[in-house]
């Protein structure tokens, strides 16, 4: 008999006998290596992320914006009065932005022209986050494009597609219509799909286009848009491919999604509609900070039994159990759990003044960590989905995003929606700003955390 035969079947014999003795060993190694196999498969990677903004000589002051409303003569008197009220306590400081054909009297806004806002955020965007990364564009496998209130044909993603030539089977979806909260829906969908389409990379853009919405009415509801919305967007890099670990800023931990459309008087909260006199614009409701409330509440529900350490998890029962058995104990609301202890970092919509107020005194935060979200809206003002990048970015050009910290992104959006994304820091964020061109903050955060008076003198 050949000896080499005679060797291989006596390892084979051997292996036979090890599988037979020892099959508790083999099946919990097997089950090790499928749990870690399928556990890998559905990370998520921030490679990184890029904001705008935009030249200076788009910058509108306060004064400027007022001058703007007086010179159109397209406003009655007191419509002009109620803006600059409205302006001069809304936390937006001078440094804002506008596209150009708002800065022309009378204002332009045609077809083209939310076009042209849309290419001049989105193009320069994609080309710095390519550049920085030298990452060729037929690369990307997954494209997302999200802008609420302008959605043309083709869409905003084919146009994206068109300018930069990426591959005819890249998969692409465009967003409309779903509010401010669209960034973190746009990160849902893209983890969707990388669950099922295993190594690639995804690209979003996320911006929304104020050009074409600019509303010319006289009722003040719908006013408020015009005084708080500027120009703004983000691209955003992530990545399941495990080599990408090793370059990738964050990590996607949780996304918890709440949807309270449903009952009328969250979903008419916010709404583009007509008024009498024909003139589009987005009227928001009075009670919008009330509505954001319970939003948050629900939200909150849910991610806080995903994130929250055992022992404010058995507190909050506690207090449940007790507001049931003493009824005196109702009158002062159930206990607040403290996210403090779940999260280094919060990153807020920058919707407004009163919604940070609002959500910081809800989770009963301290002002430093809403200092991200208060300084993205005044130094560029409402990005609608956009806005929760600027605040990361800021956290990042501070320096106070560490290896291991735990970043809550808290969206709101029309519908209305309250959707939260929990990143965590894998990497050693670059601190050096003079290396990090990319970061909007990096020339300028030296001038943060900026003093906002209650009422700006302009």
């Amino acid at each position: 008999m050949d000896p080499f035969v005679l060797l291989e079947g006596l390892y084979l014999t051997k292996i036979m006998i090890f599988l037979t003795h020892h099959k508790f060993v083999v099946v919990t190694a097997f089950l090790a290596a499928l749990l870690y196999f399928i556990n890998s498969t559905k990370r998520v990677y921030l490679v990184d992320f890029v904001c705008y903004r935009a030249p200076d000589y788009l910058r509108v002051p306060i004064s400027s914006f007022l001058e703007h409303l007086e010179i159109s003569g397209t406003f009655r008197r007191e419509t002009i009065d109620f803006q600059t009220k409205v302006l001069e306590r809304s936390g937006l400081g001078n440094e804002t932005y506008l596209p150009i054909r708002m800065h022309q009297l009378p204002s332009v806004r045609t077809l083209n022209s939310s076009l042209a806002e849309v290419e001049s955020v989105f193009f320069p965007l994609v080309r710095k986050l390519f550049s920085k990364h030298r990452i060729n564009p037929r690369s990307i496998d997954i494209l997302i494009t999200n802008c609420s209130l302008f959605c043309p044909t083709p869409s905003l993603a084919s146009t994206v597609i068109n300018e930069f030539g990426f591959r005819s089977n890249i998969r692409s979806y465009n967003l409309a219509g779903m509010g401010c909260s669209a960034g973190l829906l746009s990160i849902a969908l893209a983890r969707d799909l990388l669950k099922v389409h295993k190594n690639s990379m995804v690209l979003i853009l996320s911006m929304e286009s104020v050009c074409s919405n600019v509303y010319q009415g006289n009722v003040k509801s719908m006013l408020l848009a015009n005084c708080l919305f500027r120009m703004g967007g983000a691209a955003i890099l992530l990545s399941n491919r495990e080599r990408d670990r090793d370059v990738a800023k964050y990590e996607l931990k949780h996304l918890v999604r709440t949807h309270l459309g449903s009952k009328d008087s969250f979903y008419e909260c916010v709404t583009q509609k007509e008024d009498d006199e024909g003139f589009t614009g987005v009227f928001l409701s009075r009670s919008i900070l009330k509505v954001a409330g319970e939003a948050l509440k629900a939200n909150m529900g849910k991610l806080g039994g995903l994130v929250l350490p055992y022992s404010e998890k058995i507190h909050y029962g506690l207090s449940v159990m007790w507001r049931r058995m003493w009824p005196p104990a109702r009158k002062r609301g159930p206990y607040t759990p403290d996210f403090r202890k779940a999260f280094e970092h919060f990153c807020i919509h920058a919707g407004g003044k009163g919604v940070i107020t609002g959500i910081k005194d809800k989770l009963k935060l301290r002002d430093k960590d809403v200092e991200a979200s208060r300084m993205t809206l005044h130094r560029f003002g409402n990005t609608s989905s956009s806005s929760t990048w600027y605040s990361l970015g800021y956290l990042e050009a501070k320096g106070w995003v560490k290896t291991g910290d735990r970043v809550w992104q808290l969206a709101f959006g029309s519908g209305f929606k309250c959707n939260s994304a929990v990143w965590k820091c894998i990497s050693k964020v670059n601190h050096n700003q003079d290396q990090d061109h990319s970061n909007v903050w990096s020339d300028l955060i030296h001038q943060y955390p900026a003093v906002v008076p209650d009422v700006i003198d302009h």
